[in-house]
């Protein structure tokens, strides 16, 4: 009886973790996408709530990777041998998944990092964090691979913020991949109300 007790809350648990874009998609093509964050922050990425606007909280199940010091952590490193990885970023800043390929997706990057410190703060230490978040939606092609690299970028008046640009990496007629800027897709930055 103990042994059935504890299978069935194996089984229970293991379900609830599941994270589907670990598998080629089962309701259509698939085509794979690495998540790459150059930041020293942690980096969630999920599938948003609404397609429209970028949410600050995520629905039950569209978890999709971490990245940063927590992916080590969350033991969430995922590797389908997918071309032009990046020695050099390292390994808990990078993320295979399958998407879903020939219709719009949509993600979105969390990414938060220590914005100073208040010694009077006692909940988290005294650090002071920030969040930006950035929502991606394209329509990936069957088989094609694919990566978006969150990195922060410098505007016109010094400040800096958060920014997303998204590649195919495709193979030269000299049998080598480069990664060539996707074209048509999209960039959410308004927060949903």
């Amino acid at each position: 009886m103990k042994k059935l007790i504890l299978l069935t809350g194996v089984v229970a648990l293991s379900g609830c973790a599941a994270n589907p874009y670990l598998q080629p998609m089962v309701d259509g093509p698939s085509a794979k996408l690495r998540l790459a964050s150059v930041p020293s922050n942690n980096n969630f990425v999920s599938a948003p709530t609404q397609s429209n606007c970028v949410a600050t909280g995520g629905a039950s199940g569209a978890h999709i990777a971490t990245l940063g010091v927590k992916a080590n952590l969350v033991r969430s490193l995922s590797r389908l041998n997918m071309p032009a990885y990046d020695e050099e970023l390292g390994d808990s800043h990078q993320n295979e998944v399958y998407i879903p390929a020939g219709k719009p997706f949509s993600f979105q990057f969390n990414g938060v990092g220590i914005s100073g410190f208040s010694p009077g703060q006692t909940d988290s230490g005294g650090a002071l964090y920030s969040w930006c978040r950035k929502m991606i939606t394209f329509e990936a092609k069957e088989n094609a691979n694919y990566e978006a690299l969150y990195d922060y970028v410098e505007l016109e008046n010094g400040a800096q913020t958060c920014g997303v640009k998204l590649f195919e990496i495709v193979q030269t007629a000299t049998n080598e991949y480069k990664k060539v800027e996707v074209d048509n897709y999209q960039i959410v930055e308004n927060y949903c109300e």
